[in-house]
């Protein structure tokens, strides 16, 4: 995936954020959840096409990006029901109150969410992931592995949910555009 820099001298490609502040609070919460569960998409398709590394190291930052998508929406769900969002990076406390504020088969996701929000002893709120030592410094313990079809075709459910849940979300809590 190499780019000659000589191409790179003539293709101009920034993004803008022109309209970021019409975006709700809840939005940008949307937005972000997206993208980072799209990165962990592409991430993955990559690895199984054998176009990037597909190391256990870069198998857990695909897995990272989407375990903070996973937060992420959470807190847009939490957010489009003008409820604040805690600064907070454990999943099953921001599923229990996404489940409190969403009752219902309805709101229900397809995807694990229950294996993915569940606390993990060995790896407190979803660090493993995303850092190679625990927080006191140490190696983690333990081994592990990542299978990469098994979490893609994960991931592929979850960007389902969330294109099938955003909607029901705002629709249950609608707000202005702005808030």
């Amino acid at each position: 995936m190499n780019i000659d820099p000589q191409t790179l001298k003539n293709i101009s490609m920034p993004r803008y954020s022109w309209d970021y502040e019409d975006l709700s609070e809840a939005d940008h919460w949307f937005c972000m959840a997206k993208a980072n569960l799209h990165c962990s998409i592409h991430l993955l398709s990559e690895m199984i096409a054998e176009k990037l590394d597909s190391s256990f190291h870069y198998a857990k930052v695909a897995v990272a990006l989407f375990e903070h998508s996973i937060e992420l929406f959470l807190k847009a769900g939490i957010a489009q029901a003008s409820q604040t969002c805690d600064n907070t990076h454990e999943l099953q406390v921001l599923y229990n109150r996404f489940k409190n504020l969403y009752p219902g088969n309805r709101y229900e996701f397809e995807g694990e969410i229950v294996s993915v929000v569940r606390p993990a002893p060995s790896a407190p709120h979803n660090q493993y992931a995303r850092y190679p030592t625990d927080i006191s410094g140490q190696p983690w313990q333990g081994h592990t592995h990542i299978d990469l079809v098994l979490w893609y075709t994960q991931l592929r459910r979850f960007d389902q949910d969330f294109r099938r849940l955003e909607p029901l979300m705002k629709q249950r809590y609608t707000q202005d555009a702005k808030k």
